[in-house]
């Protein structure tokens, strides 16, 4: 197994996991397949993007942002290609290398918009609740605690795979009070609760959030409770395929990680994720600001064209 391979099966087995790293993985996977490309030819280099481009965009289905930068960055290199006739294959590969990494640094520029746009959101002090894990929602939650906020956080533990442990030892060794709750027991925090702020993994041009199932829950009973519910969400997570009515897939994940030898009769359902309602949705926390969910379609599609040039 080549270590194309292996960072696809680590995606695949939720090893790496959270949809900005997620993408970032695959950007790093056409990274090295550049860089181990056996391609004598430009055309022949040309397929092996293509090729690479298609296994990595169709290695998670509900991943938007990594279908949208597979999108992006592998074109933009075709188009470089096409546009150098006259330099070698080493001049090219060390091309491309260097643009799909401006892709990396351009994910880490917009999660740092993110993390100060959410943190000018909360309050000076006040109690947060999460769930999964999710870089962008603890580099919000970090951030607001180097500005001086009191933030105390209560994070989901998030079962089956339980990544709201990730969250919250993160969030520890940051030096913030954390506590961790099972699923259910979030109900008992939440009349306390200032905020709920959520990763995403898609977004469709309804304003509807996809994300870690148990999302939708919890915005139904922030709601039941009067607190605000935010999800941080970069813009290339918007699904544009939405716009003409195709459905977000919502991958089912292998009934093994629920229970490993269920009795005979017991059916398991395992799906990775659920569909929250725009009408729950205070905002979305881009790097364009702070987004209402029922116009995050417009501003999204404006960043994409643009970037898409």
């Amino acid at each position: 197994m080549n270590r194309v391979d292996k960072l696809l099966k680590d995606i695949t087995d939720l090893k790496v996991q959270g949809a900005r790293n997620v993408a970032k993985a695959g950007i790093r996977a056409v990274i090295w397949t550049v860089e181990d490309s056996k391609a004598k030819t430009k055309e022949q280099l040309v397929k092996e993007l293509r090729d690479a481009r298609g296994r990595i965009m169709h290695v998670r289905p509900t991943e938007p942002m990594l279908r949208n930068m597979m999108r992006e960055s592998v074109d933009f290199s075709i188009s470089e290609i096409a546009g150098r006739p006259t330099a070698s294959m080493e001049q090219l590969k060390k091309m491309i290398v260097r643009d799909e990494e401006k892709y990396i640094k351009k994910m880490e520029d917009s999660m740092a918009n993110i993390a100060e746009f959410g943190s000018m959101l909360l309050p000076e002090k006040g109690l947060v609740v999460t769930h999964c894990h999710s870089s962008t929602v603890t580099g919000i939650l970090k951030r607001a605690h180097r500005d001086g906020k009191k933030i105390s956080v209560v994070c989901c533990e998030t079962r089956p795979r339980f990544q709201g442990r990730l969250t919250a030892e993160e969030l520890a060794k940051a030096g913030m009070d954390v506590t961790l709750t099972v699923d259910m027991g979030v109900n008992r925090f939440m009349k306390k609760a200032d905020m709920v702020i959520v990763g995403a993994d898609a977004v469709t041009a309804m304003g509807d959030l996809i994300n870690k199932v148990g999302t939708s829950a919890l915005a139904r009973l922030a709601r039941m409770n009067d607190v605000s519910f935010y999800s941080a969400a970069e813009l290339y997570k918007y699904d544009p395929l939405t716009i003409y009515g195709a459905r977000e897939a919502i991958e089912e994940r292998d009934r093994k990680e629920v229970w490993e030898r269920p009795p005979k009769g017991v059916k398991i359902s395992n799906p990775a994720f659920d569909a929250t309602a725009a009408r729950y949705i205070n905002g979305y926390i881009t790097e364009m600001g702070v987004v209402p969910p029922q116009a995050l379609w417009t501003v999204a599609m404006k960043k994409l064209a643009r970037e898409m040039r």
